[in-house]
């Protein structure tokens, strides 16, 4: 018999997984007419038609009677509208309607990007073990292969799609301009205090030896092709290939990540090279971005998580955090 897992009931029904397991034991009791399901010694709802009516009419008493003290109506700070476009504001206030998410990605502006780069160079300085640093190795221990892709070519432009601080292409871009061969640095990001950051970091690192282009970009849903149409027409074309760097990190920021990989395919040209890293997670691995600076004994948003809610006014003492790992799609999960 097919089943609901709690965290799919309470998503569907924008409710807590709590509120579930008290309808599972209300059932048991013999308190509510729901069908359950026994899977690997739990209950579970059980996904019948005669169920469905129960869940909806549960949903809606608790509706009804829901305490007005439970409610909190707040206002955003000035602030908020200074930093977003119109558009991005939008994009929050429908995400927040439709799926009660925040869009992680603008958390990376204004004092969110700062966090960001504190953040990166923190775990990079010490050694731990983090997507950036294996990001990093990885690109070193694959050199030799990428070289051998890139030996036809006398140049080569790099796209670093959510460029970060940039601080995971920097030994790949040193590499290409020991071998003579980079030609163009790319960076998108939908943040500009972010690519603010990494220009610097850019300029820093190899004074004048690389330009960088930095360019504000919706990558799920913004194409790049336009960037590289002028070399794509040269009549020289096929001496110049784009390496596209797409990392971990970005992708996990996206509700539906197979957007960005759709607009990032669409933008490439034929014999373009995406370099795209990311990891396998389990439930008894740490949330990376979980880490040493939380309270001990509370659990807290995470700082580079909260700007949108400080913009937002959304106080502490609103809510609580939950922390946890959804196994049907293999991801931890930070809401509250």
């Amino acid at each position: 018999m097919k089943y609901y897992k709690n965290v799919e009931l309470a998503e569907k029904y924008h409710i807590s997984e709590a509120t579930v397991r008290k309808w599972v034991k209300a059932t048991q009791d013999g308190k509510l007419p729901l069908e359950l399901h026994r899977e690997g010694g739990r209950l579970y709802v059980a996904r019948t038609p005669g169920n469905m009516p129960v869940v909806e009419k549960l949903i809606q008493t608790n509706r009804k009677y829901r305490n007005s003290l439970t409610a909190k109506q707040v206002s955003p700070r000035p602030r908020f509208y200074e930093l977003f476009t119109q558009g991005q504001i939008y994009d929050i206030c429908r995400s927040l309607e439709m799926h009660h998410e925040i869009p992680r990605q603008y958390n990376y502006f204004d004092g969110g990007a700062e966090e960001w780069d504190r953040y990166i160079n923190r775990v990079a300085r010490g050694g731990v073990t983090h997507t950036v640093n294996r990001t990093i190795g990885l690109l070193a221990d694959n050199q030799g292969y990428i070289n051998r892709r890139l030996d036809k070519y006398k140049q080569v432009n790099v796209v670093d799609v959510g460029v970060g601080n940039a601080l995971p292409a920097r030994d790949f871009l040193q590499q290409l301009l020991d071998r003579g061969v980079l030609a163009r640095y790319i960076a998108l990001d939908i943040s500009p205090e972010m690519l603010r950051i990494a220009e610097n970091n850019i300029k820093d690192w190899f004074g004048g030896q690389v330009h960088f282009e930095g360019y504000e970009l919706d990558i799920t849903y913004e194409r790049f092709s336009n960037l590289l149409a002028e070399d794509y027409l040269r009549q020289d074309a096929t001496d110049v290939v784009n390496v596209v760097l797409f990392f971990g990190g970005t992708e996990g920021n996206l509700r539906v990540p197979d957007d960005a990989f759709k607009t990032i395919h669409d933008s490439m040209n034929p014999g373009d090279i995406l370099i795209y890293t990311n990891k396998l997670i389990s439930k008894k691995m740490r949330p990376e971005w979980f880490d040493t600076d939380a309270i001990p004994g509370q659990l807290a948003l995470h700082p580079m998580h909260r700007l949108v809610f400080d913009l937002l006014n959304i106080d502490d003492s609103f809510y609580d955090v939950e922390l946890g790992f959804d196994e049907q799609s293999g991801q931890h999960y930070e809401r509250v």
